[in-house]
């Protein structure tokens, strides 16, 4: 369904709303990495997500529900209910999994990734819990790009310029991280560029999520590929990939490589084509006037016949007397 229509007694009211949900969102982020300290290591990726997606989910609901009454709760959250889930989520993670089989193929195909198997009991249960911590993860990173946030600027503003805030604000992320190294930055704005056009065209982050889930889980957990951009995952498969980092991404994982800005692109383009239909039927909004009423007077000659006929005298028809004719009647017919 597209966004509804809000009927907001005043125009700063979304963008109010924008600045509020922002700042929650980064209590949430600092709230669930100071909590996830309390609990053992091996569970600390895990909390951390998990904290965080509760509270940005439980923030933004209550925001949406007394502060845009006429939105949805859930809705705000980017769940929009509706016919077709199933594929829209479906191409999500079909084209998530196409980019995690290109980003593997290059090492693949040359014969420098090695591969290593485990099947032990702690090992299916780190796999496992690695399944989670990415789940966990990719809902967070939907709420953050796809959430309350992004849906009040675009009411503020526009999807163009809502789209190109959050690039900004991941652009200046990624050059002020840790990991800031050249290959991060062109990666990290073509994956929120993907994100962003996925909630834009379909107005929901079922696509998104779909994306995200498939490309990191079966990039991580099938192909046992390290990624500099998510929790640290363990799986039943290991692997490894030799050769120049621009070509294999080496120990930092395919995602390092240059390869994954060439793929990255053409996900864009895909997403744009996956989304064509959801676009259609859940961005179009009617057209409505954007005049003010007026009223024109009339011109004085139409006064002026107005008032000369107003003033004229009613014309009279008289006409003559006519005597009612007698009924028909049967019995008095002289035939």
């Amino acid at each position: 369904m597209p966004f509804a229509k809000h009927s907001l007694h005043k125009p700063s009211r979304p963008a109010a709303t924008f600045l509020l949900s922002a700042a929650w969102t980064v209590l949430s982020l600092l709230s669930a990495s100071e909590l996830s300290q309390l609990v053992p290591v091996i569970w600390a990726d895990f909390a951390r997500e998990v904290i965080a997606a509760l509270l940005m989910l439980g923030g933004f609901y209550a925001m949406a529900r007394f502060w845009v009454p006429d939105l949805r709760p859930l809705s705000s959250l980017g769940f929009v209910r509706r016919p077709g889930i199933e594929g829209e989520f479906g191409r999500g993670i079909a084209l998530g999994w196409g980019i995690a089989i290109a980003l593997v193929l290059p090492a693949l195909l040359t014969g420098n990734l090695s591969m290593q198997f485990s099947f032990d009991g702690q090992t299916l249960l780190r796999t496992l819990l690695s399944i989670a911590v990415l789940t966990a993860f990719a809902l967070v990173v939907q709420l953050v790009l796809s959430g309350l946030p992004l849906r009040m600027l675009v009411k503020a503003s526009s999807p163009g310029w809502a789209a190109a805030a959050v690039i900004f604000v991941v652009t200046m992320l990624a050059i002020t991280g840790t990991a800031s190294q050249g290959r991060t930055l062109p990666v990290m704005v073509l994956a929120a560029s993907i994100f962003v056009v996925g909630f834009l065209r379909t107005r929901a982050l079922w696509f998104s999520l779909g994306v995200q889930l498939g490309w990191s889980i079966v990039l991580q957990i099938l192909f046992g590929s390290s990624s500099p951009y998510t929790p640290v995952t363990f799986g039943v498969v290991q692997s490894g990939a030799e050769g120049p980092i621009w070509f294999t991404g080496g120990p930092f994982g395919p995602e390092a490589s240059l390869i994954t800005v060439l793929v990255l692109i053409v996900a864009l383009v895909g997403a744009f084509r996956l989304t064509k239909d959801y676009a259609w039927h859940y961005t179009w909004q009617p057209l409505e006037g954007a005049g003010h009423p007026m009223d024109v007077a009339p011109p004085a000659e139409h006064l002026r016949e107005e008032k000369r006929q107003a003033a004229a005298a009613p014309l009279i028809q008289i006409g003559g007397l006519q005597t009612p004719q007698a009924p028909y009647n049967e019995r008095s017919d002289p035939a």
